[in-house]
């Protein structure tokens, strides 16, 4: 099975740009516009991290838009999960091939999904290709999806300079719940190795990220994670 690298982490908070600066304020990260997503209610920011990472700072701009009922129900519960604090929504990797993301829709009964990215202030657009394409097979189980982009130098993590308040090294864990064994049969054993991973008990999702900086230090990313709440809303909505 290929190996696949981290791509990106998605924080859900209530307020996009407070939050925003109040993380810069803490940890000296620094965030630059992400852009909207048409089809969800959504915007986000995103925090570069070193490997070819990042952060998407990610809230409801649109509270009041006439939107499918799965998506109004998303928005709902995206805005009372945030209401109580920021959290984890998802995270995901990189598959370094097409070839690669095909086979993780086969593996995992899915497809490969080709959509809409972001629309960003200055009018470039983005396309997102991940697979397996069903929320309910990853991010409500608290396991990640995978993304191929085309083009490393658009990615999301390199359109602006990462230039921190405190410059980072490296991405030095990932605090995740659930059962090993049922996230290294999702990732392939060959990942499963490669991840800086820590397993701190509970439901499955990711509850942390941590990040060595280049003077030594740490700056650690904890909040709930958004996935049982997720998995009850997919059941609801099944």
């Amino acid at each position: 099975m290929a190996v696949y690298d981290l791509d990106h982490f998605t924080l859900g908070v209530r307020h996009l740009y407070a939050s925003a600066e109040r993380l810069r304020a803490e940890t000296g990260l620094r965030s630059h516009e992400g852009g909207w997503l048409d089809a969800m209610p959504t915007a986000h920011r995103t925090i570069a991290l070193p490997g070819g990472a990042f952060v998407n700072v990610e809230s409801v701009i649109d509270h009041h838009a006439d939107l499918p009922p799965g998506v109004a129900a998303f928005r709902t519960w995206f805005e009372e999960t945030t209401r109580r604090g920021d959290h984890w929504m998802t995270w995901n990797l990189r598959a370094r091939s097409r070839a690669d993301l095909e086979d993780v829709a086969r593996r995992l009964g899915g497809a490969v999904v080709t959509a809409p990215g972001a629309r960003r202030p200055d009018g470039s657009t983005s396309t997102t290709v991940m697979a397996p394409g069903d929320a309910a097979l990853t991010w409500a189980r608290g396991l990640p999806n995978w993304y191929h982009h085309e083009s490393l130098e658009r990615h999301p993590a390199r359109l602006s300079p990462m230039d921190h308040e405190r410059p980072l090294r490296e991405i030095s864990w990932l605090e995740v719940g659930g059962d090993p064994a049922e996230l290294e049969e999702h990732v392939g054993a060959e990942t499963f190795a490669a991840l800086p991973l820590r397993f701190v008990g509970g439901p499955a999702g990711l509850r942390g990220v941590g990040l060595a900086t280049r003077d030594g230090a740490e700056i650690a990313l904890r909040a709930p994670s958004g996935a049982p709440g997720l998995a009850q809303l997919a059941a609801r909505h099944a």
